[in-house]
């Protein structure tokens, strides 16, 4: 596979000043008045907006709401209004869907938690998103130094590679780490 060198170097540096400066809104920027489905799916696309997305392929439409809720991925709304906790739900299910499957999602994100537990997650998940680009920021470099001085288009591939390679380690190790939970507790009634 052909690649242009000088616009993968391009890339690569607009991609790292774009993730360097990237940041999920914090629980108090969120908005804290009842919302509508239209508004979460407007405020989904803008906080996530990182991920590739345009009218045609959408990051979340109301449907998939629905379906979440039906799925009991993220809570019901209150008479159709849906809250901070729900586009928090949203923002979380949406960023890890991107290579996770809704089963996978829902145990790493219980669907049953207060306002309180809800911000916690939210808050650790922002936090995760930071620290982690900042990492992987580190890990990009390291490896596109040492395989994008090589001649042609072999670097290039070689890079590309190795970010698919990455990417389906991880989600083999989430899903082995989400594999170790223990049920739930039974109620006793």
């Amino acid at each position: 596979m052909a690649y242009d060198r000088e616009m993968f170097f391009k890339k690569l540096a607009r991609w790292q000043k774009y993730m360097e400066n990237y940041f999920l809104p914090a629980w108090e920027e969120l908005p804290d008045m009842p919302l509508y489905v239209d508004q979460i799916v407007a405020l989904v696309g803008k906080y996530l907006d990182l991920i590739p997305h345009d009218e045609k392929n959408p990051i979340i439409t109301t449907s998939i709401i629905n379906n979440y809720v039906r799925l009991k991925v993220m809570p019901a709304p209150v008479r159709k209004r849906y809250d901070r906790s729900h586009l928090a739900y949203a923002i979380m299910i949406c960023a890890l869907k991107q290579s996770l499957t809704l089963t996978e999602i829902q145990k790493i994100l219980p669907n049953n938690l207060d306002e309180e537990g809800i911000q916690q997650v939210y808050t650790d998940f922002r936090a995760r998103m930071r620290d982690t680009a900042t990492v992987f920021i580190d890990q990009v470099n390291a490896v596109a130094a040492q395989v994008l001085d090589r001649e042609g288009d072999q670097g290039c591939a070689s890079l590309v590679l190795h970010s698919a390679v990455s990417s389906v380690l991880y989600k083999l190790l989430t899903v082995k780490l989400t594999g170790l939970q223990l049920p739930p507790p039974e109620d006793k009634k």
